[in-house]
């Protein structure tokens, strides 16, 4: 039998929202764990730019800073972009910027962008350090009938289209900004894009809308679409994207899914995992047509491409009369805050298509997790096992993320290439792990080095009951 490839895991953590790590594995089972909304808004309307609702955020955590930016729809029924600090997560101050005008004064905290996400690009010029992607500039073209559609968003569409296309704009501090040149990209707005730029492969990645029988033929956009799908490009040069790819849509034979005609998935708020490798999220709206209204859902992947998508919710709409009740579109980067992950998203308690523009009055919530919380291998109560595949040692001992709880617990044998336990750290060796710990150190008879077994090859085989195994490190 031909011997699995061996990992190269470094130092780095590893989350376990997969099987890719794992040779085998019994009585453990791959777990989504949804996240935990706030249950009041942590951002709401309180000036008269903002009158008709704030949503849309941006969140980082830069040079110290809890930093926001967000789109607010003023009384005059413009959106304009905001900027907002905080120092815990939940106050969030509205500086006074002095940049743009609004009915007579600059004594606000407006920037010079609209209906933006913003990221902080490490490879840049400190001039162009933070970067926005959005919609902008205008595409005209004829609507024609593409054919092989299974449903109609619209019967009878206008003569004319008007979308956006992708525009970008750069910035040494994220409050001061300059549009670019040039279109990012030969595509249509429909949505909000993410970018960032992806250290793993050392290039640029854009997240954007596909219009599923929206087509793109000699520049020109042609064709009614049936449903909203997620698309993805990549570039070396920030301003020079070329026509994404479509990497994840609705399996309209999933009864799950079969409800998305007309809808799909919107906002995808995808983020490269900043606390580990190889990780990348996707958190989609997901919009149903029969309820006419949104919740998240979670897609997981290794390499930014290929995602795997959770059906049931991410994030669960509020309760009836809630700010977050019928529509909830996540933002941008996640905060953290101590042992948890801090998400913010715009909440609406009006439907997606049954009101106008008028009545919403969306508001900003925030949803926590666990450190490396999204996806969990669990055992249950008869208990299970997980042998990773084989990787070469680094680092002086190991750790994991998990929790027990009252009952639960957790164990870590070591093997060598013959599958058989390194004398000193077999089972019976192992001390068992409980509580809920998001970086506990793994111990055999009280002992945690692992400086003996540098360089060597070796498999992690996990034993446990009642627990959930999150990530596990060495270092």
């Amino acid at each position: 039998m031909s011997q699995p490839n061996p990992l190269t895991l470094g130092t780095t953590k590893q989350l376990l929202f997969d099987d890719a790590l794992i040779e085998a594995k019994e009585g453990f089972t791959t777990t989504m764990n949804p996240a935990v909304r706030s249950n009041t808004p942590v951002l709401t309307s309180e000036k008269s730019w903002e009158r008709h609702g704030c949503s849309c955020p941006t969140v980082m955590l830069d040079e110290g800073v809890y930093k926001m930016w967000y789109t607010a729809n003023g009384e005059d029924g413009a959106m304009r972009e905001c900027y907002a600090t905080s120092t815990d997560g939940i106050h969030w101050e509205r500086p006074n910027l002095g940049l743009i005008d609004y009915q007579g004064s600059r004594n606000n905290n407006i920037i010079p962008l609209r209906h933006e996400t913003i990221f902080k690009d490490p490879s840049a010029e400190p001039e162009r350090r933070f970067k926005s992607i959005s919609g902008g500039g205008k595409y005209d073209y004829v609507a024609v009938y593409g054919g092989g559609a299974r449903f109609r968003y619209d019967e009878n569409p206008p003569e004319t289209w008007h979308y956006g296309s992708v525009a970008g704009a750069y910035s040494p501090d994220g409050i001061h900004w300059t549009a670019c040149e040039k279109l990012l990209m030969p595509w249509y707005t429909d949505t909000r894009n993410v970018a960032f730029w992806d250290d793993r492969i050392q290039k640029y990645v854009a997240y954007v809308r596909w219009n599923e029988y929206l087509r793109v033929e000699d520049g020109a956009q042609r064709g009614s679409f049936d449903y909203r799908a997620i698309a993805r490009a990549e570039s070396a040069d920030y301003e020079n994207f070329p026509v994404p790819e479509k990497i994840l849509e609705p399996d309209f034979d999933d009864p799950e899914d079969a409800d998305m005609w007309g809808g799909g998935l919107y906002d995808t708020a995808a983020v490269k995992y900043p606390f580990a490798d190889d990780a990348y999220f996707i958190f989609t709206a997901a919009y149903y047509h029969t309820t006419d209204a949104l919740d998240i859902q979670l897609a997981t992947s290794r390499d930014g491409i290929n995602f795997t998508r959770w059906r049931e919710p991410f994030v669960r709409l509020g309760p009836a009369g809630a700010f977050d009740s019928m529509m909830i579109y996540m933002g941008v980067g996640m905060l953290p805050v101590g042992d948890e992950l801090w998400m913010y998203y715009g909440g609406f308690d009006q439907p997606h298509d049954k009101v106008t523009g008028e009545d919403y009055r969306p508001a900003i919530g925030c949803a926590r997790l666990r450190l490396d919380g999204f996806v969990s291998q669990d055992a249950a109560g008869q208990g299970g096992s997980l042998t990773t595949l084989p990787f070469t040692v680094e680092g002086n001992h190991l750790e994991v993320n998990m929790d027990g709880s009252a009952r639960g617990w957790i164990k870590a044998e070591i093997l060598d290439e013959g599958m058989q336990p390194l004398a000193g750290f077999a089972e019976a060796d192992a001390d068992r792990l409980g509580g809920s710990s998001t970086a506990q150190t793994v111990t055999w008879n009280g002992e945690h080095d692992l400086s003996a077994l540098q360089g060597k090859m070796v498999r992690l085989r996990f034993v446990g009951q009642s627990v959930k195994l999150y990530a596990f490190q060495l270092q």
